[in-house]
């Protein structure tokens, strides 16, 4: 009869196996950290490489507004204003954006054109029932870039949330903004914000405030929307014309 001997767990070749898996544990950690490092890195150079270069170009806020303005930081003393609504759930104002935003800006940094931004939150509205979505979260994002003056960032986060809405709607939580707008080159102070949601009241207040705005104006509320002393500047299809009527 042959007894097999049971191999004690403590003994050199059982520490040997021990090790063996603990190399193994790590070579996997250094790996699968390699694996995060280089995507993260790759996609900080995307995002670089696709940031929209913004000079001359200024952003102010003052809390309690229902509205942000952009406008050339020098040279636009002679800019022609109007009041841009729109909503960051809205597809229309989607292809609005994509669509015009490279002339506005264009117009603005050359001190031809301010844009008091008046954002809506009306698809956060489900059967007349608001509840805070992803178009008040995006809106609060952007009022923490706004309040500290943050013009690239808010542009090019605003920019990125327009052209890729179908891919970002209702995926992103106060974290996801937040790094959005660190990669943008947002301020620790701004990303902190829009980590604790610092403006989020002041997001539903001021879509409140727009929506108001525009029943008591006209009547009837919608996005997009492009107003001048309460009126409406270009209406129909020739919204997309309102850099050129706007600076006309």
């Amino acid at each position: 009869m042959t007894t097999r001997k049971v191999q004690n767990p403590n003994d050199k070749g059982g520490a040997a196996f021990i090790w063996a898996l603990v190399a193994v544990v790590a070579i996997a950690a250094l790996v699968i950290g390699l694996i995060v490092f280089n995507g993260r890195s790759q996609r900080s150079q995307a995002i670089a490489e696709q940031m929209v270069p913004v000079e001359n170009l200024e952003v102010s806020y003052t809390e309690g507004d229902p509205y942000f303005t952009l406008s050339a930081a020098e040279g636009g003393e002679g800019a022609k204003s109007v009041d841009l609504f729109e909503d960051f759930s809205c597809s229309y104002c989607a292809d609005l954006a994509t669509t015009t935003d490279g002339d506005a800006l264009e117009k603005i940094q050359a001190g031809e054109l301010e844009v008091n931004v008046r954002p809506m939150t009306i698809l956060d509205s489900q059967g007349g029932q608001y509840s805070p979505g992803h178009s008040t979260h995006a809106l609060a994002a952007e009022l923490a870039l706004a309040a500290n003056g943050e013009a690239e960032a808010l542009w090019n986060l605003r920019a990125m949330l327009f052209e890729n809405q179908q891919s970002v709607f209702n995926k992103l939580d106060k974290d996801d903004f937040a790094d959005r707008a660190k990669e943008f080159g947002a301020s620790d102070e701004a990303v902190q914000a829009i980590r604790d949601g610092a403006f989020e009241e002041q997001a539903t207040a001021m879509g409140e405030a727009n929506l108001n705005y525009q029943n008591e104006k006209t009547g009837t509320a919608y996005t997009p929307r492009v107003m001048r002393d309460d009126k409406d500047l270009v209406e129909g299809q020739e919204i997309t014309n309102w850099v050129d009527a706007a600076t006309a």
